[in-house]
């Protein structure tokens, strides 16, 4: 059957649910080889994955994957980019995490090192002194004291250890940039989920409603950024009860001046980890400090604890003028410290 598929694939069709989850189970076991897989993830790139591809892609992971529900109920909010925009911006949605669990909101924020990116969410937790977790007992340990739990995705995920080779080897976005905010072990309700452009954020929002999740902010920022973008319109996908509602968003309507990309970008993990400290700070560069807080409010949107975005700006800037965020991660770091030396 994988022959079949592979045809059809080379025949510009597209798969099935069931067919891309039975391609994706494969390549997980090495049942299908390195230039078969590449040639596969190359097309379908770039004519685009269909909404039945990454659906069928998703749950193919998400069965082989390691659970890590959290020890009790609760709903969770993940802050989480597609990546393959080439922006090279500093780690926006991980400074967007860790105000939120200085607010007191569960999040768990699901990451992986860099791979079109200057720094990947674990490359600059690594940066900040924070240590991803490596199994449920950590993860749940995170979330217990200090309202967020990292995630470090091949931990999570060891079935992706030779698709990691293969995505290494491929220059450009594949699937499993689309996919990887989907993967979240521990199933959050809620999500702010950044996609490089409309088209991908809309069949993002298609696949959502099929997956269940109970409600979600897809974002797509001017200049391809997978976040809200502070230069210009964003395209936003609100999914919830089964419906999709789609509009323009400006930093405008949240009341955010208009910035400048060039002060968004990074070199590095480190350059990344200083901006995020400076912004929880509440200095850094306005345009940064910006973004963050747009992100950060779009986020208290998708989990309902504000009516608006603009409503959520407002206590985004508060929290970073009080410092409350940075002392937070003062917090996190300070605990990471304490178990090295014991």
């Amino acid at each position: 059957m994988i022959s079949n598929i592979i045809q059809k694939i080379m025949k510009h069709d597209t798969l099935t649910e069931n067919e891309a989850y039975f391609f994706m189970e494969n390549l997980a076991k090495g049942n299908v080889t390195d230039a078969e897989a590449s040639s596969v993830l190359s097309i379908m790139s770039f004519r685009g994955e269909t909404v039945d591809e990454i659906a069928g892609f998703v749950k193919a992971i998400r069965y082989l994957s390691k659970e890590a529900d959290p020890s009790h109920q609760q709903e969770l909010m993940d802050t989480c980019g597609t990546g393959g925009d080439g922006a090279s911006t500093f780690n926006i949605s991980t400074a967007v995490s860790i105000i939120l669990a200085s607010l007191g909101i569960k999040v768990a924020k699901h990451g992986n090192k860099a791979v079109t990116s200057k720094s990947g969410s674990s490359d600059v937790l690594e940066a900040l002194g924070i240590s991803a977790a490596t199994n449920h007992y950590e993860a749940n340990s995170q979330l217990l004291k200090h309202d967020i739990a990292f995630l470090h995705a091949p931990y999570f995920h060891p079935s992706l250890k030779k698709v990691a080779f293969l995505r290494q080897q491929l220059p450009f976005r594949t699937i499993f940039n689309s996919i990887g905010p989907l993967l979240n072990p521990m199933s959050p309700s809620y999500q702010l989920i950044g996609a490089s452009n409309e088209k991908v954020a809309k069949k993002l929002a298609e696949v959502i409603k099929v997956l269940g999740i109970k409600r979600a902010l897809i974002v797509s920022g001017k200049e391809g950024l997978d976040e809200c973008s502070i230069t210009g319109d964003t395209v936003m996908f609100l999914v919830e009860n089964n419906t999709i509602t789609n509009f323009i968003f400006t930093p405008e309507d949240a009341g955010l001046k208009r910035g400048n990309l060039s002060d968004l970008t990074v070199k590095n993990k480190h350059e990344s980890a200083e901006l995020i400290r400076s912004i929880l700070q509440g200095v850094g560069n306005e345009s940064a400090r910006n973004i963050v807080i747009l992100n950060a409010a779009a986020a208290l949107f998708a989990s309902k604890r504000v009516s608006s975005i603009r409503d959520g700006a407002e206590i985004i800037k508060q929290c970073l003028q009080s410092r409350s965020a940075y002392y937070h991660l003062q917090e996190m770091t300070k605990r990471e410290a304490n178990v090295h030396v014991n």
